[in-house]
């Protein structure tokens, strides 16, 4: 019995961040350059009572890697990332790194993000838009020029798997030094969307939903079961 209750926990505890992630990931299904998380589950080994018990756990949440869909917008500060690889940006928590490519000129003409981080250049410092320049024009290496010059170089960057976690909507905070390798190419005027799969993610929150609540009422279960047998056996309940 106690080795019965031992492995429905586990596997509720771990059910419990599946439900977490994955109403997460259809939450942001509209959100600009999101990518998907993953739980990957492992199979443990409960030596508490007996060495045999197969436990299911939560081992480590991955980032989906496959890109979204490129929308063309026709803004001259939309882009997109053609690869592997993510914009550098300087947010109130440090840097992070996103796909979220819909940039704008604030009042400073500092280019920022639409969550308002500011973009961060090749040189670390943020790239400026002077504000009389009417034509904007971003190569596919990220370099920014106006009719008036060169501004700079957006920052890119790639990192190993598991490199990174979310930090909220289209932002990533890196848990391990950039890798080197080919950058991503930019695409002026165009948006990349999340990528995830709308009615794949509602099955998979249904489906995770019911494993859980199931796991829920297997756990009373053994409650109930393990209070009855107390009380007939004169035992403290």
């Amino acid at each position: 019995m106690g080795d019965g209750i031992y492995v429905a926990t586990a596997g509720a505890v771990a059910q419990s961040m599946a439900l977490d992630v994955t109403a997460n990931n259809v939450a942001n299904a509209g959100t600009t350059g999101f990518r998907a998380e993953r739980v990957s589950f492992r199979e443990a080994l409960g030596r508490v009572r007996s060495p045999d018990i197969a436990l299911v756990t939560d081992d480590t949440t991955t980032i989906d890697r496959i890109p979204g869909a490129i929308t063309s917008t026709g803004e001259p500060f939309d882009v997109a990332l053609e690869g592997d690889g993510y914009l550098a940006v300087d947010a109130p928590g440090g840097v992070r790194y996103t796909r979220a490519g819909a940039l704008r000129p604030d009042a400073e003409g500092v280019l920022r993000t639409a969550t308002g981080a500011a973009v961060r250049s090749v040189g670390g410092g943020p790239l400026t838009i002077p504000a009389e320049a009417t034509t904007i024009d971003i190569a596919r290496d990220g370099t920014i020029s106006t009719e008036l010059g060169p501004v700079g170089q957006l920052a890119l960057a790639r990192f190993a798997p598991g490199a990174l976690r979310h930090d909220g909507g289209g932002n990533f905070v890196a848990t391990g030094p950039p890798q080197a390798g080919p950058l991503p190419q930019v695409i002026q005027g165009s948006l990349e969307g999340a990528n995830v799969n709308v009615v794949r993610g509602v099955v998979d929150l249904v489906r995770v939903s019911r494993t859980y609540e199931s796991l829920l009422r297997l756990i009373q279960g053994f409650h109930d079961v393990e209070s009855r047998a107390a009380r007939e056996l004169g035992g403290p309940t």
